[in-house]
């Protein structure tokens, strides 16, 4: 599951790292036993990224299937969550986010996202279907 992480002042905090190369994406990863879906996607931004979350509603979920352009096949299901930020001060994970931003909402879908980030981001704005 992932983070849509959206500041006080309208903007989307976008993320690089290492395993993704250049294309930006949001913060996550995996479910600790126990763990909620929705609870998962807060620790993982919160860890990540230092900032406190409130949670927001899930805006996409889906399943991800890649044979090829990263360091091994994946496949598995998603689950993407907007969260509103208490503030914007990063205290980043360095083992996880090589590089942050902060982009305004306008400007967000201008970048290089993977699909599903995109529809993600896409639904959050009230673009996508």
């Amino acid at each position: 599951m992932s983070a849509l992480i959206a500041s006080p002042d309208d903007e989307i905090l976008l993320i690089r790292q290492p395993k993704w190369g250049e294309i930006w994406t949001l913060p996550g990863g995996h479910l600790e036993p126990g763990e909620t879906l929705a609870a998962g996607a807060q620790r993982e931004g919160e860890e990540e990224t230092g900032l406190g979350l409130t949670l927001e509603r899930m805006v996409n979920w889906g399943e991800l299937i890649e044979r090829e352009g990263r360091t091994r096949p994946v496949h598995f299901l998603f689950f993407d969550f907007a969260f509103r930020s208490h503030g914007k001060d990063l205290r980043l994970d360095a083992s996880e986010i090589s590089e942050a931003r902060w982009v305004p909402f306008d400007e967000v879908l201008l970048h290089e996202l993977p699909k599903d980030y995109r529809v993600s981001i896409e639904r959050f704005l009230g673009e996508g279907t």
